[in-house]
This record gives structure tokens, C-alpha cells and sequence, in this order.
């Protein structure tokens, strides 16, 4: 059974999950920690816990999703995984800091070294997260699906009555209700869904209640 530590990092309160088994072995999504104070917390969190980091995952590229990568992965000699279509992004995205009013320097990004295609499986010892291929608020946005214990880390492909902007560049309202239709909504309805921002929510209650998705 994996269990799940949230972490709310940066000025863009992006969610950080620790996702761990029993026997303390862990994989970390969406690293956002960016203040040195932030960087401390999930430190801290992983040594005092006694957790094994396995693999850094990204839901995708953006900025507040990827802060904190190089810090992990320099102190546990993790490499970091994402789609393939993401990894040329990496190189430009202190670049697109400064949009946002974020001092990101060129020495806290890293570049992915693991390609995450759909389908593809990751495994957290004898418990496992697929690769769900999910395009529309970035191109090669993913989802990570822990069937057995019925969760899902949607980035922001879906939130809490919500989904992701399609503005930004790479991004494709056509691709995310695609993505919605034929991936997300083909879960369970009790399947939790840890959100990329805000809270936790249920597939069968955004299907219900998500006013985005209900006018897709």
C-alpha cells in the first residue's frame, strides 16, 4: 500500500507529494520547493522518516512543478523521469521564471534523464504507479495511477472543480478534454485524485460537480 505526504511549495503553492510504501521507499512528484526553507521541509521530511528516494517524476515541465528538482536529486543521487515531448522545455525554463517574477537560477534546473511514455510503469518496490498520458495543459503531461490503492497525481490535467489553463504555450483545450473523456473519466468514480494545486478530490464528484468539465 503507498501512502502520500503534500507538501504546498512556492509563490505558485504547487502540492509536492512524497509517495511512499512500508518499507520506506519513495518517489517524489512534482518537486516545487524553491525557498531554501521549502527545500529544508521535504528534506528533513525524507531523512527524519528514514524514506529511500527511487526517482524524481514530473507531471510536466512548468516552472512551480520542477523547482525542486536539482536539490533532491543532487542530495540522493535520484535522476529525474518525464515525458519525452517535455524534455527539451527543461533548458528554457529558468527563462520563463522571470514571467512569473521568480529569480530562478540556471544551477537549480535539471534535466530529465528518464523517459515516462504511456502506459509505462514505475515501481515503488512491490506497489506501482502508470503512466497516464494526459496532453492539453502542457504536450507531454502525464498522470501517475496507483490502481490497486485507487489514487491518481493528475499535475493540472484536473483539479478540485477545475482543470488546467490552455493558454500558456504548448497548451490545447481540444488535447485536455480529449484527455479527460477518454483517460481521467474512464477511472473508477471513487478513484482519489491528488490535484497539482488545491485540494483532493474524487473522479465521480468532477464529473458531477467540475463545471469545467461539465461543459466540455
Amino acid at each position: 500500500m503507498l501512502s502520500v505526504k503534500t507538501f504546498i511549495f512556492n509563490p505558485i503553492q504547487v502540492n509536492t507529494y512524497i509517495v511512499y510504501n512500508e518499507n520506506k521507499e519513495c518517489v517524489i512528484i512534482d518537486a516545487g520547493s524553491f525557498e531554501p526553507f521549502e527545500d529544508e521541509q521535504i528534506l528533513d521530511y525524507i531523512d527524519k522518516n528514514g524514506l529511500k528516494p527511487l526517482m524524481l517524476l514530473n507531471t510536466h515541465s512548468h516552472i512551480d512543478h520542477v523547482m525542486g528538482n536539482a536539490v533532491i536529486a543532487k542530495k540522493y543521487g535520484i535522476q529525474l523521469a518525464a515525458h519525452p515531448i517535455e524534455k527539451p522545455l527543461y533548458d528554457k525554463v529558468w527563462a520563463f521564471a522571470a514571467a512569473f517574477g521568480i529569480n530562478f537560477t540556471q544551477d537549480r534546473c535539471l534535466a530529465p534523464t528518464v523517459d515516462l511514455n504511456d502506459g509505462d510503469i514505475i515501481n515503488i518496490g512491490d506497489d506501482t504507479l502508470k503512466v497516464l498520458f494526459t496532453p492539453g495543459h502542457a504536450p507531454g503531461h502525464v498522470c501517475f495511477y496507483d490502481e490497486k490503492d485507487g489514487i491518481i497525481f493528475t499535475g493540472d490535467t484536473l483539479f478540485y472543480r477545475g482543470i488546467g489553463r490552455c493558454d500558456l504555450p504548448g497548451g490545447n483545450y481540444s488535447a485536455i478534454e480529449k484527455s479527460l473523456r477518454e483517460v481521467l473519466y474512464k477511472l473508477p468514480d471513487d478513484t482519489i485524485v491528488y490535484c497539482g494545486h488545491g485540494p483532493m478530490t474524487r473522479i465521480g464528484d468532477e464529473k458531477r460537480n467540475n463545471p469545467e468539465i461539465n461543459s466540455l
